[in-house]
């Protein structure tokens, strides 16, 4: 449900003050050309995009965007290769940090299409809420299981003590408070962290939350970024009426007879920069090493070997590429408790890929 904005809204010059920041890599040139168009349908002043290495086909049609759209209107900012969501982000949000004209930074998934009325919407929330620096907003996406919990449930976007990837035997009695608010026929909940999708946030907020660390590569690099955000005392809210649609489905939906992380096609990047950084995230919560270790076991057991039915069958059936993959899970969560950012499995990856 959207909320119907008046024909000029009064916050017109926050959404013009706004540089919205997207990452492209790959060959997604459809995606991000979409993005881009609806977040100056949106009202944003600015939109830069970011080149995150893809080939030479591609880039010529990304640099093409300014002269397309207008060169005051949208800039591209060229990487020489691949530096995941973390360098990526890292170089977009420094980009729009430096133009004067920025107000907020609104960043944007290369396939997050805004609705119409989705930075309208923030807008007015944050003018309502005071217009603080400190307070940084989040559009909703209907499709990211974690904003429905949040919203349906009240299932806090948190870290919980002694967790293993949000699991804990403890959580029946770790109950964490999420504060709403409500004005105008408007609702947000509150958040401690949130990922990089849709996340709306003042420029002076960077003074204290700095720049995305680009050693975590790739997955929890946003909740890294965000939860520096409300540690330093700043606020984060979901806002249910400004909506995003996810033109793809995350590599973590659908139905399988493997858990994601086993999943042959996700190839050893996904589940290793996933698990390695979430556990570096969650290390800081653990207040326990006994019970921590115990809801490592548990989720491994219950939630990945046992996924499904069939996954223990494909395990007897494949044991030396589950074995590999095992392996590869392990040292994942081996360097994630060690807190070691080695960021090697992706040039081994790309030597393969190129031989």
């Amino acid at each position: 449900m959207t909320i119907a904005m008046p024909d000029q809204p009064v916050d017109q010059p926050t959404q013009r003050q706004t540089c919205a920041v997207t990452v492209t890599y790959g060959s997604r040139l459809a995606l991000v050309q979409q993005v881009v168009q609806g977040a100056l349908a949106c009202g944003v002043g600015h939109v830069v995009v970011v080149d995150n290495g893809t080939a030479s086909s591609v880039a010529a049609g990304l640099a093409a965007l300014p002269a397309r759209l207008g060169v005051d209107r949208v800039s591209v900012v060229r990487l020489p290769e691949n530096r995941g969501s973390a360098g990526g982000f890292r170089a977009g949000v420094e980009a729009a940090a430096a133009r004067p004209e920025t107000g907020h930074i609104w960043l944007l998934d290369d396939d997050n299409l805004p609705a119409p009325d989705a930075l309208a919407v923030l807008a007015k929330i944050w003018r309502l809420m005071g217009a603080r620096p400190e307070v940084a907003l989040v559009s909703y996406r209907p499709d990211k299981r974690t904003y429905q919990k949040l919203i349906t449930r009240d299932k806090p976007n948190s870290l919980l003590p002694n967790s293993f990837f949000g699991f804990s035997v403890q959580s029946p009695w770790q109950k964490q408070k999420v504060v709403h608010w409500r004005q105008d026929g408007l609702a947000c909940w509150s958040m401690d962290m949130a990922g990089y999708g849709g996340l709306w946030l003042h420029k002076d907020a960077l003074q204290k939350t700095g720049l995305p660390d680009a050693r975590f590569y790739l997955y929890f690099d946003d909740y890294a970024f965000t939860l520096r955000l409300t540690e330093g005392g700043g606020k984060i809210w979901l806002c249910q009426q400004s909506t995003l649609t996810d033109l793809e489905p995350s590599w973590t939906d659908g139905k399988a007879i493997l858990h994601p992380w086993l999943q042959p096609e996700n190839g050893p990047i996904r589940p290793y920069f996933s698990i390695r950084n979430r556990i570096i995230l969650e290390k800081r919560a653990v207040r326990s090493h006994a019970i921590y270790r115990l809801n490592r076991a548990l989720f491994l057991l219950i939630k990945v070997f046992c996924a499904t039915p069939r996954s223990v069958g494909y395990h007897l059936r494949h044991p030396l590429r589950m074995l590999r993959r095992w392996h590869l899970i392990r040292k994942a969560i081996r360097d994630g408790e060690a807190e070691r950012f080695d960021n090697t499995l992706v040039h081994s990856v790309r030597a393969e890929i190129s031989l």
